[in-house]
């Protein structure tokens, strides 16, 4: 029985971290696309306002439920350190994906398709690099 809970921990914390995810992308591609769409404000800068709204939201929602760990500052840190790094990625993957992979397609698709690449492939990279930074920080934690 041990096994299993074990084999499970891990696939839990992905799928609530999958969950957080999709809540977020929710939010964040709705801002992208009314900012887009409704007003004079450039994709990236959209892309941006959005990822920030996203990147707080996930913080409070998956810091003690899939990382278990404590609103702190070295927590928030890397939590910071590793949303500068998707920022960059997923603004990159957008600005690519919009001008030279979708750009046969209307308007409205190009920017859900851009934003989807800008999305998913960031991902997982965004995951697994804080996870195996939390289990750092946690074990420098117990250590102190």
């Amino acid at each position: 029985m041990n096994i299993f809970k074990h084999i499970l921990k891990g696939k839990f914390a992905i799928t609530n971290y999958f969950v957080y995810s999709v809540i977020v992308t929710i939010i964040d591609t709705g801002i992208v696309w009314a900012l887009v769409r409704f007003t004079s404000t450039h994709l990236v800068t959209a892309n941006t306002i959005g990822v920030i709204t996203g990147f707080l939201i996930h913080y409070l929602l998956a810091s003690k439920t899939v990382f278990k760990t404590e609103y702190g500052i070295a927590g928030f840190v890397i939590y910071l350190a590793t949303f500068l790094f998707g920022l960059s990625f997923a603004n990159w993957l957008i600005v690519m994906s919009y001008e030279y992979v979708f750009m046969a397609y209307a308007v409205d698709l190009r920017i859900l398709l851009s934003k989807g690449v800008s999305i998913g492939v960031p991902f997982f990279a965004m995951y697994y690099m804080r996870k195996h930074l939390f289990i750092m920080l946690n074990k420098i934690n117990r250590k102190g």
